[in-house]
């Protein structure tokens, strides 16, 4: 062992597989395995494993009964795998949900949220820890790089942690095997919090609604149609759907072969609504249509019309265009960095 004194590990067998064993008796620990409804609460150990094992996590009410007195009375070091992650997710208070295909096979990547370091794992899953359900203290310690999927959840500052995947794999791959050394070192005491280095990048765009300059006038002239077809052009770049909303047919954005779809229809917050309802765009582009579009953008915003079809505005945020467009939030934004205005007051 790592301190000299014989680990009592209790292991819950939920279908464990032979390997795990194995490497917990090349530590030299005392393991007891117990079945997967074993109330473990009056036994006597200094860390608890949870096993893998098949089927829908929430059919395991009492092993996630027992898990959760664990997380609430005890600070014993606590290690899940596979089925274990999920058990442990639940009883931390998180959701997990059936996945449409799962991910099976021994070359799936993950990434350790720690390091950002990628990691090729062994799996063979089809439910998965909703990781927008993670409750306060916890974070995501491994992400799959494939599909962005949980895989594997970690205490910042309590020793508790587990993943979906399995470290113990035979005959391979071992990339993760330190993870049975980490937990080791948990239940000997040695403990730092954790810092979580990886972010999840956004998902690209595939279909963008763009609001179009509309009528050619002072305020909203020839430079925002030239400026939006530019737009245009750089998403199509991106091998991204262009939805153009824009009533004035005498425009370079309205051209054949521009955008893939064209509304001749009036810029307003009504209309853009029915739209988005119909052609569920990924994203808006607000600042290409001058006044009308920058005023389509903070009705749609304040009607919640962008939240209901999770809409996401690019560039411009609305309250910066709120901010920029109301001239006593303007006034107010400039004090609080001490720049010097004329006084006035807004009509």
């Amino acid at each position: 062992s790592l301190s000299g004194k014989r680990m009592r590990i209790i292991a819950v067998d939920c279908g464990m597989k032979a390997n795990i064993i194995r490497y917990f008796m090349s530590k030299g620990v005392e393991l007891l395995v117990v079945p997967w409804d074993f109330d473990f609460s009056k036994e006597e150990y200094d860390g608890l494993f949870i096993s893998n094992g098949p089927g829908d996590p929430t059919m395991c009410a009492p092993t996630i009964k027992f898990l959760k007195a664990a997380l609430e009375n005890r600070a014993v070091p606590i290690f899940g795998i596979c089925l274990g992650n999920q058990l442990l997710a639940l009883a931390a208070g998180c959701k997990t949900y059936k996945m449409k295909y799962g991910n099976r096979g021994a070359n799936q990547p993950c990434i350790d949220t720690r390091t950002t370091r990628c990691y090729i794992t062994a799996q063979n899953h089809g439910y998965a820890v909703d990781a927008t359900s993670l409750p306060a203290g916890w974070e995501q310690f491994f992400v799959n790089a494939n599909d962005g999927t949980n895989e594997g959840i970690i205490h910042k500052t309590r020793p508790f942690f587990s993943v979906q995947f399995h470290p113990e794999a035979c005959a391979g791959p071992t990339d993760t095997d330190f993870l049975f050394e980490m937990f080791l070192h948990r239940v000997s005491g040695e403990h730092s919090p954790v810092t979580v280095a990886y972010s999840m990048t956004e998902q690209p765009m595939q279909k963008v609604l763009l609001l179009g300059s509309g009528g050619l006038s002072i305020g909203q002239a020839g430079e925002f149609d030239y400026s939006g077809s530019q737009a245009i052009k750089a998403l199509k770049e991106m091998r991204c759907r262009t939805i153009l909303v824009n009533p004035n047919i005498a425009t370079v954005q309205t051209s054949a072969g521009m955008a893939d779809r064209v509304y001749f229809l009036p810029v307003n917050a009504d209309i853009v609504e029915q739209i988005i309802a119909k052609e569920r765009p990924d994203g808006i582009l607000l600042q290409f249509g001058g006044q009308t579009a920058l005023n389509c953008g903070i009705a749609l915003q304040k009607k919640g019309v962008l939240d209901k079809y999770n809409v996401r505005v690019l560039g411009t945020p609305v309250a910066a265009i709120e901010a920029t467009e109301d001239r006593d939030i303007f006034m107010q934004k400039l004090r609080e960095i001490n720049e010097k205005i004329a006084v006035g007051y807004p009509a």
